[in-house]
């Protein structure tokens, strides 16, 4: 178990990533109308709605990280994929270059904003609803 927790700082140490924020996604919507805000932090910790910071899985700041990189384009133009369909989840996701904004199963969808909702939905999980991580991701 030590292990798991040690890589995420070993593998940010590397990256040179600090304790600041790298990313925060906000849901809303969905079949439950339901409303998270979830912040990840470069120590490899994330918390739901201000609530206290809990350490990831190795693979999630992995993810967290690519999903950083992933959307700098669309952040730095504030990009926006949205649609009005009633019962779908949106979602808004902030780094330090900027904003994206999405509504899921919106068409055109670049590949890292559903990779970004799959890890909102994982944290949403674990640290919102108090369910058990997964073993593996």
């Amino acid at each position: 178990m030590k292990k798991c927790l040690l890589l995420p700082l070993v593998l940010l140490a590397a990256c040179g990533g600090g304790s600041g924020d790298t990313l925060a996604i906000d849901i809303e919507g969905g079949p439950r109308n339901e409303k998270y805000a979830i912040r990840v932090t470069g120590d490899g910790r994330a918390s739901c709605d201000g609530n206290e910071l809990q350490a990831l899985l190795s693979q999630q700041v992995i993810t967290s990280r690519e999903i950083e990189r992933g959307v700098r384009e669309f952040a730095v133009d504030a990009r926006s994929f949205i649609t009005a369909e009633p019962g779908r989840r949106s979602y808004t996701l902030r780094t330090t270059d900027g904003t994206v904004r999405w509504t899921e199963g919106a068409p055109g969808l670049p590949a890292v904003l559903p990779k970004a909702q799959r890890l909102g939905f994982q944290l949403e999980r674990t640290l919102c609803r108090g369910e058990p991580a997964p073993k593996a991701l």
